[in-house]
């Protein structure tokens, strides 16, 4: 016979997680919790933070969400919010201080949030983007792109540089409504400060 104990465990599924989600955190601002990151898994990269919720470890050249747990191959988003900023390369401090992008983007199809730190032979990979902004006279989150990745090759090796390819603009209404809400929402407060984005795990993303 299943005692009360042993029926609560039994009954604790996935729903009832969502629905307790906000329990001990509602009173939490907001602005304290980073947003996840999506990584590119390079050579360099510390597999043991890439590994998704069945227990598999993302390969090189495949993306990981640190907030979900997830290996993609590609992905499509939309971009809220970049920013050119300065970082210092911990492998190589005598370089000094060098260009980053640093980018908050939202999931298609369920518009959540994400942020992605662009360096070295992947600093300008959303620039298809601005000029397609800028020319269009549209704001970026109204343009869908699918995130994908090309191998290249030199001295130091192989390695994977994210690709941006436009897949269309917008259309739906309530969608535009949302992601111009978010946008406005960093926008507004200049994005996010460097200490937001896990830099912790992308010292190895790129070459």
């Amino acid at each position: 016979m299943t005692n009360k104990k042993d029926k609560a465990l039994v009954s604790y599924d996935e729903k009832r997680l969502k629905e307790n989600a906000q329990l001990g955190i509602s009173n939490v601002d907001p602005a304290d919790i980073r947003p996840p990151s999506i990584l590119l898994a390079q050579k360099l990269s510390d597999f043991s933070l890439m590994v998704d919720k069945n227990g598999v470890v993302a390969k090189v050249g495949q993306y990981f969400h640190t907030g979900r747990l997830e290996i993609f191959d590609s992905f499509e988003c939309y971009y809220l919010f970049a920013a050119k900023s300065k970082y210092t390369d911990r492998r190589h401090p005598e370089k000094g201080e060098l260009d980053q992008y640093r980018a908050l983007g939202a999931l298609a199809p369920d518009c959540s949030l994400f942020a992605m730190i662009f360096r070295v032979s992947s600093l300008y990979t959303l620039s298809s983007l601005f000029g397609l902004a800028a020319a269009q006279n549209r704001p970026m989150f109204s343009i869908k792109v699918k995130m994908e990745t090309k191998q290249l090759s030199g001295e130091k090796g192989d390695w994977f540089v994210p690709v941006c390819r436009i897949v269309g603009f917008e259309k739906d209404p309530g969608k535009l409504a949302i992601l111009e809400d978010m946008a406005r929402q960093f926008d507004s407060r200049g994005g996010l400060a460097d200490d937001d984005f896990e830099d912790d795990q992308v010292e190895a993303e790129v070459l």
